[in-house]
C-alpha cells in the first residue's frame, strides 16, 4: 500500500531575531521552501512585533530562579526594566533561563489564528531550559518542539555538553582538551546547524517524533558538542526521511 499523507500545515511562518547576525534569512526560507515545498514568511523579532502592555512583565515570570525546581515569583520592577529593554533595544540577554514550557504557553497566546493553524517557529537568542519529572535540574534546550516551535541559538552553544575533562582542565588548557572547535556565538556554521533544528521541528509536526537514531542524519538527538557538529553541522536528513518528506510532496502536487 503506497503512502499518502498531506501536510498539516500550507505556510511557515518564521520569526528571526534580527540581532543574530550568523543567520541570513533568505538562505533559511530558500532551505525550507526548496525540502518542503510549502511558502514561507519571514518575519523579525517576534517579541517586538506581539508586544502589548505588560508583555515584559509576563517574559520576566518565565526567568528559571531554581535551576533544580520549578519555581516563580512575581518580577522586581529592574527585572521587568530589563525585559523591556531586551525587546525593544535587543540588549544582551546575561545568561538569563527561561522556562521553556511556561515560554512556549506564553508564545501561544500571542500568535493570531493563521500562525496556529499553520506552523510558526521562533529563533532566538534566549536560553531556554526545561525541567522534567526524571530530571534533577534544569537542562537548556537548543529546540523546543511545539505551537510555536523554539531554536534557541544560545541553546546550541551552551546546551550540548563538551567532554568531561574540557570542564576540569585549566582556562588556558581547555583548547587543547578537544579534538573539535565546539560552536560559539558568532560561529559561521551557526546557519547549517539551525536548519537542522528547523527540520526538527516539521518532523515533529509531521510524525510526532523529530528525532532519528541514524549516524549522520541531522534529525539525530545530539547531546554532546561534537554529535552537534557532525549530525546538524555536517549531517543530512537520512534517506528514510528523505524519502518521508518526498511521499508528503507529491501528495501536496
Amino acid at each position: 500500500m503506497s503512502f499518502s499523507a498531506e501536510f498539516p500545515f500550507s505556510k511557515i511562518f518564521l520569526y528571526i531575531d534580527s540581532s543574530i547576525e550568523t543567520l541570513k534569512q533568505q538562505n533559511l526560507k530558500s532551505f525550507l521552501e526548496e525540502k518542503i515545498e510549502v511558502g514561507v514568511h519571514i518575519k523579525k523579532d517576534f517579541l517586538r512585533e506581539k508586544n502589548e502592555d505588560g508583555l515584559e512583565k509576563e517574559i520576566a515570570k518565565t526567568k528559571v530562579r531554581n535551576k533544580r525546581k520549578r519555581e516563580f515569583k512575581e518580577p522586581l520592577p529592574k527585572e521587568i526594566e530589563i525585559e523591556k529593554k531586551i525587546i525593544k533595544e535587543n540588549k544582551e540577554l546575561l545568561g538569563i533561563i527561561y522556562d521553556g514550557h511556561r515560554l512556549v504557553k506564553l508564545f501561544r497566546n500571542l500568535l493570531d489564528q493563521k500562525e496556529k493553524k499553520n506552523h510558526t517557529i521562533i529563533i532566538t537568542k534566549r536560553l531556554v531550559g526545561t525541567l522534567e519529572k526524571n530530571e534533577a535540574r534544569y537542562h537548556i534546550r537548543t529546540v523546543i518542539n511545539s505551537i510555536p516551535s523554539i531554536i534557541s541559538v544560545s541553546g546550541i552553544v551552551e546546551g550540548p555538553a563538551k567532554p568531561r575533562k574540557y570542564y576540569f582542565a585549566d582556562e588556558n588548557e581547555k583548547e587543547g582538551v578537544l579534538d573539535f572547535e565546539p560552536m560559539q556565538h558568532s560561529d559561521e556554521r551557526m546557519e547549517s546547524a539551525v536548519k537542522s533544528y528547523l527540520l526538527q521541528t516539521i518532523f515533529w509536526r509531521l510524525e510526532g517524533y523529530p528525532f532519528c537514531d541514524r549516524e549522520w542524519c541531522c534529525l539525530k538527538n545530539s547531546h554532546w558538542q561534537k554529535d552537534v557538529i557532525k549530525n546538524q553541522v555536517n549531517g543530512e536528513l537520512c534517506e528514510e526521511h528523505e524519502e518521508i518528506l518526498n511521499k508528503f510532496k507529491k501528495s501536496t502536487c
